[in-house]
């Protein structure tokens, strides 16, 4: 239910709100990492494979290798749809690279993973991971606390990871090699389900989002008219009608298997139509479908003459719901899994001048 009329508005609405806010979807659709701290090389400790799908279903693929000075080099193959590596990552670094005969290849009796490349040392990389499926699983929900390693983020990453497994050593080959040099993977501290296993983990059903790109242009209205929704790009906006005022309830979006839902309470106002020296809070909420938990936080906003202020800070950081021990001790153990989201923080200033449409400038910061 939206805030009553007479508390925050000064004036009758024209029928139309404004798009404040925006969502990008990632075509990466596997995901792997192969960590090797304990036994790192010269450079690099970690290499994680993207495999993505283009709008023509060709596969692509990508190796993140991150380095023991916090940065990362990317090597990928031409053609790759990049979505916000060069912002999640520091201190990044792209090639492209062939990739020649790598793969990432799982169903439900096996996962294949191989890719060789020369680095930007001029070293020669082989990673190989094997491992057989058939004995069973329980995989899990997680949402990927990539964004924690982001100084300046120009997104919110809800990046989600569906079936998510870590390998078992028991049935899992992995090769590590750069030049001559052997490197053996990390282990997982405490067994999963009665079982040893490698910390290399990998989902083959990943949903990535990018909410609320770094921005700064003018807003154009929306005439939803009757309907309680209206669409605009990829984003459904879900609206409330506060006396002719059009509020945003919530938004959405979907990829072909999955949707990500924002819900907010009370529903964000008619910015337009704000009357001044206005203070607003609420709440929002992050779903996406089938996973267990859910990101939280708080939005702020001011009104002082022709410009508004819109603060989000995800504070309640990712709440995990998970029943399983295992899981429970290791967001209990390792806190950046719930924890990373509460330091970001998006500001919008938005202008209302002399033309036609107001000018927002918007960004992301780490607090």
């Amino acid at each position: 239910m939206g805030i009553l009329i007479n508390d925050i508005y000064s004036k009758s609405s024209n029928g139309s709100f404004y798009p404040l806010f925006s969502m990008s979807i990632d075509e990466m659709e596997h995901l792997i990492l192969i960590n090797f701290e304990k036994n790192p090389d010269k450079y690099y400790n970690t290499f994680e494979l993207q495999q993505a799908s283009d709008k023509t279903g060709r596969k692509w693929l990508l190796v993140i290798a991150y380095r023991n000075d916090g940065g990362a080099d990317v090597y990928h193959q031409s053609g790759y749809p990049l979505a916000s590596q060069d912002s999640l990552l520091n201190d990044v670094n792209f090639t492209i690279s062939p990739l020649e005969e790598a793969k990432f290849e799982i169903n439900a009796k096996r996962m294949d993973v191989f890719f060789t490349f020369k680095d930007r040392y001029g070293r020669e990389i082989r990673v190989v991971v094997t491992e057989n499926r058939k004995p069973h699983k329980k995989p899990f929900f997680l949402i990927a606390p990539i964004g924690t390693v982001a100084k300046q983020p120009n997104s919110f990453p809800v990046y989600s990871l569906y079936g998510m497994s870590f390998a078992k050593r028991k049935h899992t080959d992995i090769e590590i090699r750069i030049d001559t040099e052997r490197h053996n993977p990390d282990t997982f501290p405490f067994p999963i389900d009665s079982a040893k296993n490698y910390f290399t983990r990998y989902s083959a059903d990943t949903f990535n989002v990018d909410w609320n790109k770094n921005f700064e242009g003018q807003l154009q209205p929306l005439f939803p008219g009757e309907v309680s929704r209206t669409e605009y790009g990829n984003v459904i906006y879900e609206l409330a009608n506060n006396g002719g005022h059009q509020e945003i309830k919530g938004m959405s979006a979907k990829n072909n298997k999955h949707q990500i839902n924002i819900n907010f309470s009370p529903p964000v106002p008619d910015i337009s139509c704000l009357r001044d020296d206005l203070k607003i809070e609420g709440e929002f909420m992050i779903t996406t479908d089938g996973s267990t938990g859910f990101i939280s936080g708080e939005y702020h906003i001011k009104s002082r003459g022709n410009e508004i202020e819109i603060s989000i800070n995800p504070a309640k950081g990712w709440v995990p719901n998970e029943k399983r021990l295992f899981l429970k001790l290791m967001f209990m153990i390792v806190k950046v899994f719930k924890n990373w989201p509460k330091s970001y923080l998006w500001h919008a200033n938005i202008i209302f001048d002399a033309t036609n449409h107001p000018v927002m400038k918007s960004c992301w910061k780490r607090i």
